[in-house]
């Protein structure tokens, strides 16, 4: 299997080669993004440095990819960005990258790779209910009243739909009773939040309202 190595940092190219070599894959190096095209045409898989991912959108390929970079780079890229890919922080510790991210087969001796659950956006959403501010990705996103209890809501039953009755009826109480208030709400949340972002955080269930998938 080839796994492809994309990153300026030569030492830390050196330790993922050696440590994917010893375990019988085949590493192939790219410094630049320039370089990568060319090695893409053999890759099975690709770990590619967040600093490279910032320099633009990596070329277009079948196969599933890590995005390898610090704290500080992982959040300075655009969501939409980071929601196509597996995330790891750096510092790891290598063993347990190769277990997040790899199985060992006990009769062939074999490691494959496995694919992880992608991450939702609703990971990168946190809520200060003290305070009801909301966060997306560490920014702030200014919020009225209504918008941030329905906001809560969603996000309390997050992997569960809630219906626009209950939302009615928890949110907006007997004001809003016989209207379209809940679609109006949902759709200011989704300009502060899903289009600036370009995420889909709250999706329309048909027939049963909103959910904010589970991560």
């Amino acid at each position: 299997m080839n796994v492809l190595i994309a990153t300026a940092d030569e030492r830390f190219a050196r330790m993922l080669s050696l440590e994917f070599s010893e375990r019988g894959f085949t590493p192939l190096i790219a410094s630049a993004k320039s370089e990568m095209p060319d090695l893409l045409k053999s890759a099975h898989l690709a770990l590619v440095d967040a600093k490279l991912l910032s320099e633009g959108p990596l070329p277009p390929f079948s196969f599933e990819t890590v995005i390898l970079g610090y704290p500080e780079e992982l959040a300075s890229l655009p969501t939409a960005e980071l929601t196509k890919y597996f995330t790891i922080t750096r510092p790891f510790v290598i063993e347990e990258f190769f277990d997040t991210f790899f199985e060992s087969d006990e009769k062939s001796h074999k490691i494959a790779f496995h694919i992880p659950k992608k991450k939702s956006p609703s990971e990168f959403l946190s809520l200060d209910k003290e305070n009801r501010i909301a966060y997306f990705k560490g920014k702030k996103i200014e919020l009225t009243k209504k918008e941030f209890s329905l906001l809560d809501l969603l996000y309390e039953n997050r992997g569960v739909p809630v219906s626009r009755e209950e939302a009615l009826s928890l949110v907006f109480g007997e004001a809003g009773h016989g209207t379209n208030v809940v679609d109006v709400y949902v759709n200011y949340l989704r300009a502060k939040i899903d289009n600036p972002f370009g995420v889909r955080l709250i999706t329309t269930v048909r027939g049963k309202g909103y959910v904010i998938e589970e991560s």
